[in-house]
């Protein structure tokens, strides 16, 4: 009798764990629901409204679930307002500065690795550091300093800037990622009498692409979103980017509600597909490069 009641309290102890954990699984995805939705719903509610009809966009009450979709608003800021224009630009300024950025930030952390000089550690720190100054406290800087260079109103100045703000942090990251590449091919790719610069391009890009492109997915966006510059530096209309224009669309009287809905939901659709495709490259890169060789 003994050995069976022995043998009861052990499976009871056994189904009371494995009740304790079905619970604390129910209980974390419960608050993972909770901790997403307050994220996901208003991009939800963005793309609901900007797919609707004149007429429903401005129901009250509005419906969470609507029954019909409608791509007048979509039409509207591409025939209109001339929307596709401010596109090109954000993406050209995007990918020209992310593309300057990438190639600047990896001989700057390749320097890190293959290179032994005075206050090298400081300078890494300092990098960093420089990163934490806001735009809105060196605006006006920056703006005599491209005045006095002739580059408002300019390409140019913009990308210029898009790249000192980006470049610390995609150092940072790019130096934690070679950080976990072993010295030892730099010595191997010596001997086989490679230069720096080719031991760069054929030996460590090749094993840091997730590093690479994890950097790259977070300096894309970075630039993406940029309003104050541009807002700034860019005077003509034809120029300016489509986050500064979307702010423009707000202001004027003749643009509806579905309009600016409309035109903040192609904003955003760069990013979020850029970042999508990319998905696995920026935490294969960012979980690599924070572990040290």
């Amino acid at each position: 009798k003994s050995g069976r009641i022995s043998c009861m309290a052990n499976g009871g102890g056994h189904v009371n764990r494995k009740n304790s954990k079905l619970l604390k699984l129910i209980g974390i995805h419960i608050l993972a629901v909770a901790v997403v939705i307050p994220i996901i719903f208003p991009v939800y509610w963005l793309v609901v409204s900007a797919l609707q009809s004149p007429q429903t966009v401005t129901k009250l009450p509005p419906s969470i679930l609507p029954q019909t979709y409608s791509l007048y608003f979509v039409k509207k800021v591409f025939t209109e307002f001339g929307i596709a224009r401010f596109l090109w630009n954000s993406i050209f300024i995007t990918v020209v500065s992310t593309i300057l950025t990438l190639a600047v930030a990896c001989l700057a952390a390749f320097s890190y690795k293959a290179y032994e000089y005075r206050m090298k550690e400081t300078f890494s720190k300092m990098v960093l550091f420089v990163y934490m100054f806001p735009q809105i406290l060196i605006i006006i800087p920056i703006y005599l300093m491209m005045s006095k260079m002739g580059l408002i109103n300019t390409y140019k100045g913009l990308i210029l800037c898009y790249i000192a703000f980006e470049l610390p942090i995609c150092i940072w990251t790019m130096q934690s990622y070679f950080e976990t590449i072993p010295s030892d091919l730099i010595e191997a790719a010596e001997i086989d009498g490679l230069a720096k610069i080719q031991t760069l391009w054929h030996i460590f890009l090749p094993v840091a692409l997730p590093g690479l492109a994890a950097s790259g997915i977070m300096t894309f966006i970075g630039i993406w979103n940029y309003f104050l510059l541009a807002n700034t530096l860019l005077i003509d209309e034809s120029k300016k980017t489509l986050p500064v224009v979307i702010a423009d669309f707000s202001s004027r009287d003749s643009m509806l509600q579905g309009d600016v809905l409309a035109a903040s939901m192609i904003v955003c659709i760069p990013s979020f597909l850029f970042a999508l495709f990319a998905q696995k490259y920026l935490v294969g890169g960012l979980t690599s490069g924070s572990v040290k060789g």
